[in-house]
């Protein structure tokens, strides 16, 4: 173990083929089938958003889909930490979250035109609040079996009504543009305080922490599956052109180089973070700082598919901060929370924090060289970060 490394294992989910023990002192959790048929309606609406970044890589448009993965980021959220915590998988459960399942439909149907009509806007606004009064439902009928669930309930109501105020009224009370997505904003900044201004009563509902790991895990692979459905759709389009295919096989390394820097820690001890079922600081890092991780993968894999098409040519500035910015985020994100099992100094954040200052030096001559060029070298450094993360992963300390 290095020095100024505490006992902590990594904030990687373990893989979901290796059982461990529960840390909890409950029985041990898996993802059921249908928590994975919900997560088929959530990659709906997570493509759409990839798909507006790689219709249209400009700095704006980039930024907006940025904005709107973050609604869809936190419904998913929600179903999966309820589920996680009060989830009988009965009919009941099934049928309430189908419904909200049906609003998560609408996000992804109206997710693509937004800032394009009022009715788009309307549509996901409500969408979004439906979805949300679905979880509010979801705990409503587990409270009545298990008390603990109600002081969370009422957090949760009285939070929802207030961003409800924000996100109801932003499409009919203000135009399109900035004032109707500055309200928005703060319905969001309200609903993503909830569960820190409700630190005690998280910390006295109950959780699976294996099965936590395993559902951000599995969120991660949707989001990285888009990644690679871009690549892939990029070399149909160019066929068969030479620099296409150098691009590809380098899109390609550097998404199983993601892949690898996210689940290398999935070997980890029996008990791993434990701390999350104690911690409500922890808890909160950890599921929070997914936001950053799986934003940064989102937004490089929406641009993938563009620079894999545009092989032969330069990467835009847009295009650019897109891939590398995605990529650096993504590895400052994995380092950061990483770092709050971990602590600063150990290996792999040091690492990780090194490679993604690379990283973003490599933007301001992205434009300089052809697209395959970037491309490959961002691989590389990735691969080269791989390499030296494995002794820690392979020794099990923190790792």
């Amino acid at each position: 173990m290095h020095e100024g490394q505490r006992t902590s294992p990594s904030v990687l989910p373990a893989a979901p083929a290796r059982p461990e023990a529960p840390a909890s002192g409950e029985a041990e959790r898996r993802a059921t089938w249908f928590e994975l048929f919900c997560d088929l309606v959530f990659v709906a609406a997570v493509g759409q958003v990839t798909h507006r970044i790689s219709a249209h890589p400009g700095l704006g448009s980039v930024a907006a889909a940025a904005a709107l993965f973050v609604p869809l980021w936190w419904t998913w959220v929600l179903y999966a930490v309820r589920a996680n915590r009060a989830d009988r998988d009965v009919t009941s459960h099934r049928l309430l979250t189908m419904a909200g399942l049906v609003a998560v439909c609408g996000l992804a149907v109206f997710v693509g035109a937004v800032g394009t009509s009022d009715g788009a806007d309307t549509g996901f606004a409500l969408s979004y609040l439906g979805a949300r009064l679905g979880v509010a439902a979801l705990y409503a009928l587990e409270a009545r079996r298990d008390r603990r669930l109600v002081p969370l309930l009422r957090s949760f109501a009285a939070g929802s009504v207030v961003s409800a105020l924000f996100w109801a009224g932003g499409a009919p009370l203000a135009p399109a543009g900035p004032v109707r997505y500055g309200l928005w904003a703060c319905g969001m900044a309200v609903d993503l305080a909830i569960p820190l201004l409700s630190g005690r009563r998280v910390a006295k509902a109950a959780h699976h922490t294996d099965h936590l790991r395993e559902r951000f895990g599995l969120f991660t692979i949707i989001v990285l599956g888009e990644s690679v459905l871009g690549f892939t759709n990029g070399l149909v389009q160019a066929r068969s052109a030479g620099p296409a295919m150098v691009t590809g096989a380098a899109a390609f390394v550097l998404c199983a180089c993601l892949w690898w820097s996210y689940f290398s820690a999935s070997g980890t001890r029996p008990g791993a973070h434990a701390e999350l079922a104690h911690s409500p600081r922890l808890l909160h890092i950890y599921v929070l700082g997914h936001l950053p991780v799986q934003l940064g993968l989102a937004v490089a894999g929406g641009a993938v598919g563009t620079a894999v098409l545009g092989s032969g040519s330069r990467l835009t500035t847009a295009s650019a901060l897109c891939v590398l910015g995605g990529v650096s985020l993504f590895l400052l994100a994995t380092a950061g929370v990483r770092a709050a099992f971990t602590g600063v100094r150990e290996r792999v954040v040091r690492v990780r924090v090194g490679a993604a200052l690379v990283v973003a030096a490599l933007v301001p001559g992205a434009g300089l060289v052809p697209v395959w060029g970037v491309l490959v070298a961002v691989a590389v450094l990735l691969a080269l970060c791989v390499v030296a993360e494995a002794p820690v992963h392979r020794g099990g300390a923190g790792g």
